[in-house]
């Protein structure tokens, strides 16, 4: 029995040879007494103007050959459903532990971040009633004042934080907050993934 594509092969490579390479055609120039040009593959009867021959040369109109194509990149070996599923288990993990130490570090921040710093205080005078006889101030910095209408009062100075520590503290805050719910997402994933 003859293989179907030995066969096929075979009818190719003859009719290549048969087909040969294309005979080198021949085409004319026409010029007419008015100096129009016409191209034609005969000499019309009885022409009235000058006749040029042009012979094509049919292999200087052949295209060189395109180089070979690389072969295309051998696709990855198909990797089993339980060494996908522990790759997507490791992955979820490793985003699982990250967020859990970004909370961790966010904690830590706001803890370290409930003193004021450096040019985040700030003295503010607080007046209170009169002392009355036998009270003793609150604190020791405390001082009697009349004001200019002639009311006594007592004023206490005081160190309270200024509108840049509570933004500091504001900014850590949302910074927890927003760690907390990537850990929550994380932990919904890493549940999803492993079940």
């Amino acid at each position: 029995m003859i293989d179907r594509t030995a066969l096929q092969a075979l009818a190719l490579a003859l009719a290549l040879a048969v087909a040969g390479p294309a005979p080198a055609q021949v085409l004319y120039k026409l010029t007419d007494r008015q100096g129009r040009v016409t191209y034609s593959d005969s000499v019309p009867k009885n022409y009235d103007g000058t006749v040029e021959r042009i012979e094509s040369d049919t292999y200087s109109n052949v295209l060189p050959a395109s180089r070979a194509q690389e072969a295309p990149a051998a696709p990855a070996a198909p990797t089993g459903v339980a060494q996908d599923r522990r790759q997507k288990r490791d992955e979820l993990e490793k985003k699982l532990r990250a967020a859990q130490a970004k909370v961790e570090a966010a904690r830590k921040a706001v803890e370290l971040g409930e003193a004021p710093q450096d040019g985040e205080m700030q003295t503010v005078q607080r007046r209170h009633p009169p002392l009355k006889r036998g009270e003793s101030a609150p604190r020791p910095n405390c001082f009697q004042s009349v004001d200019p209408n002639g009311f006594a009062s007592l004023i206490c100075p005081q160190q309270v934080p200024r509108d840049s520590y509570y933004e500091r503290r504001r900014k850590l805050d949302e910074e927890l907050r927003l760690a907390e719910e990537e850990l929550a997402v994380a932990e919904r994933e890493y549940r999803r993934g492993t079940d």
